[in-house]
């Protein structure tokens, strides 16, 4: 339940008094759960010795030529889905493309049953390959619906429900096998077998292209387990990986818990949230492969301050102050604060610093390029958070038109995600250039990013007081509440499909670059799913955090 407090701020002579609307956020729940932690050099080192005896038999799988294609791509799958495809990534792409050139339309030219037809498409589209959706086509009836001998194919409506998640505006089929699969799943459930029951449960709550990486492998693994036909090898592999990279995010958590304390925020920047925990989060979930282990410290602490910030604008400062602030942002030469309260001061000074620190690191890669397109995306967060402060503290509702264009920065996203390509080879000058040019994938991603946020966020800011993005439809569009919210939800999944579609190839941006944004997406979807803000109310996200950072698993 959110309450709001005030403070009430008398200034000198008793010229005026400043009244703030403080929101009552959740405290942070790990300050001593997560201690210091102390990387075992000897056992890391084995566990990667034996690690890469186990990588070179699974290649030797992954490259043995007696095997057919769709045991192939069986193959690409189980190794994607425990989380072990950074191992692989060259070979896998190498054999996807040729499968792909070899057969562009797998379903005429051979029989497959559903669960392997649906495999097929999936895997394609995530990797970027345009295959047509009529390689369903062999499954309608005469009427131009599924058949219904499907219904009792479990295995084959849970691939084809994972597959209709990559689908785009032109597919048109697939949100058919949507609405289809979503109803005789779960009709379904009370007869099939434990494993597979649990595969479609957890299916239904998070489908895999909406899910963030390392914690579906999590989710896998336990699952693959329990499969008698398992491999004994991929799973060892995919045991020992997860336990490897999770002392190396540990390592780094503590880190930035130890870097979170300097800032000491609960005296110096008592008004934000502290969520050091979340935001390396939120990390792993953008890149989570070991040689990003740097790239995920400055995401975090970016992060950070994003978040600072972020709260200084929504639920502590004065439109005057905030005026102060988002001119000082432009600057950015630590002028003109002296009006402005300690803790914003503190606030702006520390992320200067921070800035500055990320100014020499990027100069010496010679990346200045990157960190020049940051430095921007801060300057249109700041500006665009003053005008929305003026709306919503004001409760001075604009139209929905004007609120979403402005909103798309607000989103956080366009900032978050130039703070991403700070850390990646890949984020080459061409690509910042690509960006600037604000693609249709960035107005998808953004949008996507500011709707779900906000439907997340409604009863929240709606209970404090503030007037919020929801009213605004309510108001334009004469709509209830409920029906405001589905809107938005049927636009985050219209923005879903222009992602899939614009992270088809051909394309001159590195793969690499499409897989962050889409992990940034999924992020969301986890953060702010069934209508709950997990990153305010930290507790619903403890299930995450403990099985990324805390539960060990068993090698």
């Amino acid at each position: 339940m959110a309450s709001t407090s005030t403070e009430t701020v008398v200034l000198s002579n008793n010229q005026h008094e400043i009244v703030r609307q403080l929101a009552d956020f959740p405290e942070n729940i790990w300050a001593d759960s997560i201690s210091s932690f102390t990387l075992d050099e000897q056992g890391y080192d084995l566990c990667a010795k034996e690690i890469e005896m186990l990588k070179a038999e699974v290649m030797s799988m992954l490259l043995a030529t007696s095997k057919t294609m769709m045991e192939k791509l069986n193959f690409i799958n189980q190794i994607e889905r425990l989380g072990i495809l950074h191992h692989f990534e060259d070979e896998i792409e190498n054999q996807l493309q040729q499968f792909f050139n070899l057969c562009t339309n797998l379903g005429e030219q051979q029989e497959y049953d559903l669960s392997a037809v649906g495999l097929q498409f999936r895997l394609f589209r995530q990797h970027g390959y345009n295959i047509s959706c009529d390689i369903f086509d062999q499954f309608i009836d005469g009427n131009g619906k599924f058949q219904e001998s499907l219904c009792s194919d479990m295995k084959g409506l849970l691939s084809l429900y994972e597959a209709a998640h990559v689908r785009t505006h032109g597919d048109k089929i697939l949100d058919e096998a949507l609405a289809f699969t979503t109803t005789h799943l779960k009709r379904g459930l009370s007869y099939v077998g434990s494993t597979l029951a649990k595969q479609v449960t957890h299916a239904l709550e998070k489908p895999l292209h909406k899910g963030i990486s390392r914690y579906e492998a999590y989710c896998y693994i336990s699952i693959y387990e329990e499969d008698e036909s398992n491999n004994k090898l991929l799973l060892r592999l995919a045991k020992l990986d997860y336990h490897s990279l999770q002392m190396l995010y540990k390592q780094d958590l503590c880190e930035i818990i130890r870097w979170g304390k300097k800032l000491d925020m609960r005296s110096k920047i008592p008004y934000a949230r502290e969520r050091f925990v979340e935001c390396y989060f939120w990390a792993v979930g953008t890149f989570y492969e070991p040689k990003y282990s740097f790239a995920r410290q400055m995401f975090a602490k970016i992060a950070v301050f994003v978040t600072i910030v972020d709260d200084a604008y929504d639920a502590y400062g004065t439109l005057e102050e905030l005026k102060i602030f988002t001119d000082a942002v432009d600057r950015w030469d630590g002028n003109g604060i002296d009006q402005l309260p300690e803790c914003l001061k503190t606030t702006y000074m520390t992320l200067l610093s921070l800035n500055k620190e990320l100014e020499e690191i990027l100069a010496k890669e010679r990346r200045t390029y990157a960190f020049n397109k940051y430095i921007q995306e801060w300057e249109n967060y700041t500006r665009t958070s003053f005008i929305q402060s003026k709306w919503f503290l004001t409760n001075e509702l604009p139209p929905f038109a004007d609120y979403l264009s402005n909103s798309l920065i607000t989103s956080t996203y366009y900032l978050l995600a130039a703070a991403a390509f700070l850390g990646m080879d890949s984020a080459s000058e061409d690509v910042i250039n690509w960006m600037s040019t604000n693609p249709k994938l960035f107005v998808a991603f953004t949008k996507h990013a500011r709707l779900i946020n906000d439907v997340a966020s409604h009863k929240f800011e709606k209970e404090r007081g503030s007037g919020t993005p929801i009213e605004c439809y309510m108001k334009d569009y004469n709509v209830s509440e409920e029906e405001a919210m589905k809107k938005f939800e049927e636009m985050c999944e219209d923005a879903w499909k222009v992602m899939n579609e614009e992270c088809l190839r051909p394309t001159t941006i590195p793969r690499e670059i499409f897989k962050v944004m889409l992990n940034l997406a999924r992020i969301c979807e986890v953060v702010y799913d069934q209508r709950e803000d997990k990153f305010t109310c930290p507790s619903y996200l403890e299930g995450y955090v403990k099985a990324l950072f805390i539960d060990s698993m068993s090698v």
